[in-house]
């Protein structure tokens, strides 16, 4: 929260006080003076109709106030003791107005639960975006809670408000995403004593989904990555093929710049994405400190890379604009010559139509989305034998158990080639002699001594 009052000022005087033998003798005085912002209690709305007569001070929606204390002239005698004493006077009010401005535990819960996203996004401990979800969440929790005062909300009222959530048709990932805003809410109302408890706390949330990938099979990765290297290179098709190869998310693969490429190397350094809220976009770093990575480019990519910047050349040159090394490396790949980038948005509704026109459709029964090529990646990558971990560095996941848990179970192509492998492994042994087995009164198996 901004500070409300100015550091201010000290100013001295001169009082003239009585002794205790009767006589009166001048001592100096210190006061401190703080000022603020305020609406102006003089200002006036302008006239609909008719000229504006207002004066200066009427159209001046805040004034600047001023309070003011005096120091006791026994301990403060001097102009350092005086500024001193106003830096602790200072730091008190800063203290009280903040207290002030907490919202109660009486605030209706969907109040206070917009009060904590504002609070999040003038800390900007999120991003963009993630507050454009928060308040849309917010006004759910709101809906769910009218007039219910934050002190009187319980464990039963939440529980019942989940459940109806789910009843309606809302996906058990969407609720939990409820839930943990309202319960991180109530946390912070603890934290600051607004609250004694979290009624959150003793509230179950429904389980949590497993994901299930919608990932191209063997034979439609390989035909759309033929399909996409015998295109022109669009910055669709070229979004596509480094999605496709790399596994890159959609604002990663909007904000890859060409000096971010090697082609020496083959490298992709990720260090950029492009976010959208509110809609608009915007530059960002990557999602997490895993997420800025070196990505190998396959020779497939990499040839693709090259005609795509060919394509950039050539549109400067017909532009008859001319770009120094670094200055082209500033461009982003998919982007425009004149150094914009492309919207993520606009990328996945074009390749919406690509995709349709071309009747992809994933291994649960889909459409495949933009972000399923990054799935796609993941899934055959692990089929074919990578090493997990190595997938995940690619990928960008914190923890290697996240890409084993989404992709290890996504192929079923894989799985009958494991039940295959072991078949083969039995048959390899020969002929062997199996266990003497008779069966008992009950009809079940017994085996001979």
């Amino acid at each position: 929260m901004a500070d409300k009052y100015e550091q201010g000022r000290v100013r001295k005087r001169s009082k003239h006080v009585k002794t205790r033998s009767g006589r009166t003798k001048e001592v100096t005085v210190w006061n401190g003076i703080l000022r603020y912002r305020a609406p102006n209690p003089k200002f006036v709305e302008p006239p609909k109709d008719g000229p504006d007569t207002r004066t200066q001070t009427q159209r001046r929606r805040t004034a600047w106030l001023e309070i003011s204390t005096t120091f006791d002239p026994e301990t403060v005698r001097t102009e350092k003791q005086a500024r001193d004493e106003l830096a602790k006077w200072k730091a008190q009010m800063e203290l009280e107005a903040q207290r002030e401005s907490l919202p109660s535990a009486n605030t209706t819960v969907g109040d206070y639960v917009s009060s904590f996203v504002d609070d999040l996004e003038a800390s900007q401990s999120v991003e963009r975006r993630t507050v454009r979800d928060y308040r849309g969440i917010a006004r759910r929790i709101s809906a769910g809670f009218e007039d219910v005062a934050l002190c009187d909300l319980t464990p039963t009222m939440i529980q019942k408000w989940e459940n109806g959530l789910l009843a309606s048709g809302l996906a058990a990932t969407t609720v939990i995403k409820y839930h943990r805003l309202l319960s991180e809410t109530c946390k912070h109302a603890v934290n600051v004593d607004v609250l004694v408890k979290n009624p959150c706390n003793a509230v179950k949330t429904p389980k949590r989904q497993a994901p299930s990938p919608n990932s191209l099979t063997a034979e439609g990765y390989a035909r759309l990555a033929a399909t996409l290297d015998s295109m022109e290179p669009t910055p669709l098709v070229t979004a596509a093929a480094i999605a496709l190869h790399t596994g890159m998310r959609q604002g990663e693969v909007c904000g890859m710049r060409w000096r971010c490429y090697d082609p020496k190397a083959r490298t992709i350094q990720v260090e950029e994405s492009i976010g959208v809220a509110n809609g608009g976009t915007y530059s960002k770093a990557p999602k997490t400190k895993a997420s800025r990575r070196t990505v190998p480019v396959s020779p497939q990519l990499a040839a693709i890379l090259e005609r795509r910047r060919m394509a950039m050349v050539n549109e400067l040159q017909e532009g008859e604009i001319e770009l120094r090394p670094e200055e082209f490396g500033r461009l982003y790949v998919v982007g425009f010559i004149d150094g914009r980038f492309r919207d993520p948005l606009r990328i996945c509704k074009e390749w919406k139509s690509m995709s349709g026109a071309f009747g992809l459709t994933g291994t649960q029964g889909r459409a495949i989305t933009f972000h399923d090529l990054r799935h796609s990646f993941a899934t055959r990558a692990i089929a074919a034998g990578a090493d997990v971990k190595a997938v995940a560095a690619v990928l960008g996941h914190t923890n290697a158990a996240i890409t084993l848990n989404v992709y290890a179970d996504a192929d079923p192509e894989s799985k009958r080639r494991a039940t295959d492998l072991v078949a083969h492994a039995i048959a390899a042994q020969g002929e062997v002699t199996p266990y003497a087995v008779s069966v008992g009164e009950d009809g079940s198996p017994e085996l001979e001594g």
